[in-house]
């Protein structure tokens, strides 16, 4: 595998803006499963990352389980470049269907997400199917694809803005996003997306980086926590997601007449909206390290 071709932090920013969290976020969600686990289950994580077989031109150098949850990103670009292209024969082609399991669209008038509003194509679909196949996949190939992507799936499905409205592509087209605080690229526009993404996340991060910031959010979950948190189901975590997506001061929609409503372009974010919100991306990683730790364990018992 080769390495990944370094990227000025801006441009970063705007790359990754059609997924979730970017690789930190991914990295810290699966750090935090994996200190969870047992001696023997991260054995066993251990082994199936280091056995999976990704096509080979992948970028991403894939040394533990944090590397691996970064893995469905490239493949879905990949799979998209592939299926553009008319590369019938590219290994990418495996990932093409995963495409929509990075996120949930619901309508604007939505309160509650329903259980069929999956239409089994969105991320409770890849968390249904990869928890199974970690399980009982024939071949230490699926299994492994089944650890790689349940990983992935259960950090998107904690970021809010991916649980959120088709027609604004879960807040890509709300640009630019202005105001001083957060970087903006002279050749790309931030949009409100790429803020939840990354930029929220990158600024708490800082120096330290995403280990020494897994390991404080690790360290600060409570037993009471875990059990309170494994109580709920994945649907629930989606509506967990987009109670925050549709709150007033998150800027994504506003309340009128029964429906989240789109409005304006763009928006102006200044340090409050930082500091208004940590404690939810803190929070929201901090569950889907507990919830990803508890599914792999229930996957890897005899």
């Amino acid at each position: 595998m080769r390495r990944i071709v370094p990227l000025v932090f801006l441009i970063v920013i705007q790359a990754t803006n059609a997924f979730a969290w970017g690789e930190e976020g991914h990295r810290i969600v699966c750090r935090i499963a994996y200190d969870l686990l047992t001696p023997d289950e991260q054995k066993k994580v251990d082994e199936l990352t280091k056995s999976y077989d990704t096509p080979p031109d992948t970028k991403l150098q894939i040394h533990s389980f944090p590397d691996a949850c970064v893995f469905a990103d490239e493949a879905r670009s990949k799979a998209e470049a592939a299926a553009k292209a008319g590369n019938t024969s590219s290994p990418w082609m495996h990932y093409k269907g995963f495409g929509n399991w990075h996120f949930i669209n619901v309508e604007r008038s939505v309160v509650k997400i329903p259980s069929d509003a999956c239409h089994d194509d969105c991320v409770l679909s890849g968390i249904d199917k990869h928890s199974a196949m970690l399980k009982t996949g024939a071949t230490g190939q699926d299994r492994g694809e089944g650890l790689f992507f349940l990983g992935h799936w259960i950090g998107d499905v904690h970021q809010p803005l991916h649980v959120s409205f088709a027609d604004d592509r879960g807040g890509n087209n709300i640009e630019p996003v202005t105001g001083g605080f957060y970087p903006v690229s002279p050749k790309f526009a931030l949009n409100l997306h790429a803020v939840w993404d990354g930029a929220i996340l990158r600024k708490a991060i800082a120096e330290p980086g995403w280990r020494a910031f897994a390991d404080r959010l690790e360290a600060n979950i409570t037993d009471a926590q875990k059990t309170e948190w494994l109580t709920e189901t994945p649907l629930q975590w989606a509506q967990e997601s987009y109670d925050i997506t549709t709150a007033k001061d998150v800027l994504y929609c506003r309340q009128e007449n029964g429906e989240c409503r789109a409005f304006g372009h763009g928006r102006i974010l200044h340090k409050s909206y930082q500091k208004k919100f940590l404690d939810d991306v803190e929070l929201r990683l901090q569950k889907a390290g507990v919830r990803l730790a508890s599914m792999i364990h229930n996957a890897l018992a005899p």
